[in-house]
């Protein structure tokens, strides 16, 4: 057909559908959940099927918002951009398989992967590093003292582990991750004066289980 001098050219495509191969992966994550994981692997939100799933609407939405932050702040943790970007994928294969029982998905995201750190620092030997950073000084502060063997480092690993969720997550966001109380409070979905009052109790805690074995 021929075209008016300056009609400009439409082609078939659906506005808001990108072009090109739908990637497709059987990658099995943590989770067991397999399928298309597009969103998750090129940094980019899938096109929208013309019949499309309430569900994965809603996690496409919010792996838009939150992917960037999270893989970017796990690659801070790990020192690694490539697994930084793995352990943020990892975490939202999880949070599909797991879609149904999750309220905050956000704080969900933080809490898994930064239990994907801890493992790796543990893996890694990273572990005995940050715990003597965070936790190494006299400051009645911190309620730990600096360990001088092996033994004791294990006894504030065991310590930090035996704490509850609410307070466990909070020490590994803020003490291992570096994040202020605001943003620690903005990733778990609380409010600052709960983080602190967490915080403050985790210590007084660890205090406690520390004492016997020094």
């Amino acid at each position: 057909m021929r075209r008016a001098p300056g009609e400009s050219v439409r082609d078939d495509a659906v506005p808001g559908e990108e072009k090109g191969p739908k990637m497709m992966s059987n990658r099995r994550g943590p989770s067991g959940v397999t399928g298309d994981v597009t969103a998750l692997t090129a940094h980019r939100r899938p096109a929208r099927a013309r019949t499309s799933d309430p569900v994965e609407e809603t996690v496409h939405a919010v792996y838009q918002a939150h992917f960037g932050a999270l893989a970017g702040w796990a690659a801070h943790l790990v020192g690694d951009v490539d697994l930084g970007h793995d352990m943020a994928t990892d975490a939202f294969v999880r949070l599909l398989g797991h879609w149904e029982k999750v309220d905050q998905p956000r704080p969900w995201l933080y809490t898994t992967v930064a239990n994907l750190v801890k493992d790796h620092w543990r893996k890694r030997g990273r572990e005995r590093a940050a715990y003597d950073r965070e936790f190494g000084g006299t400051d009645p502060e911190t309620a730990v003292h600096r360990p001088d063997d092996w033994a004791l480092r294990v006894s504030v690993r065991d310590a930090v582990e035996s704490l509850p969720e609410r307070l466990r997550s909070a020490v590994l966001l803020h003490y291992f991750g570096d994040l202020t109380v605001a943003e620690v409070a903005r990733s778990l979905g609380k409010a600052e004066g709960t983080i602190k009052s967490d915080l403050y109790e985790a210590r007084a805690r660890l205090a406690r289980t520390l004492e016997s074995v020094r």
